[in-house]
């Protein structure tokens, strides 16, 4: 008796280490909005300021999300990568012909700040792996 009460604790406390280590995947409107109200925080955007970057950032987040997906079928990860990074820039270009030039100086830096916690592309704050050259 002791022991499967043991097992079912082990079990239940390993189902509920894998549920929390898996993030809820959010659709693409939820994305961007979550990203508008960021940069609406960050930029005190206009109400047409709004109304134009929240268009750019849902074409994004469904260009993301549909690269996502196709990466689910395939392997080349790296191309997936360098075509995100490829649609992010060119919406922050556009993002970037919206503001104004007290805004354009706060979203650069919203850029930086984001790109030195992503590790540049690499995602949180792995340590960066050793080689052996």
């Amino acid at each position: 008796m002791k022991k499967n009460l043991l097992l079912i604790a082990l079990l239940a406390g390993a189902v509920s280490l894998s549920q929390a280590q898996q993030r809820p995947q959010r659709n693409p409107e939820e994305m961007a909005k979550r990203n508008l109200e960021m940069l609406d925080k960050q930029l005190s955007l206009t109400a047409e300021q709004k109304t134009q970057v929240s268009a750019i950032l849902l074409t994004q987040s469904k260009s993301m999300d549909s690269l996502r997906n196709a990466a689910g079928e395939q392997t080349d990860r790296q191309a997936m990568r360098s075509k995100m990074q490829e649609f992010q820039k060119n919406n922050q270009t556009k993002i970037m012909s919206i503001l104004t030039d007290d805004q354009k100086k706060a979203y650069e830096k919203v850029i930086a700040d984001r790109q030195s916690r992503m590790g540049n592309g690499r995602g949180g704050d792995r340590p960066r792996p050793e080689t052996n050259n």
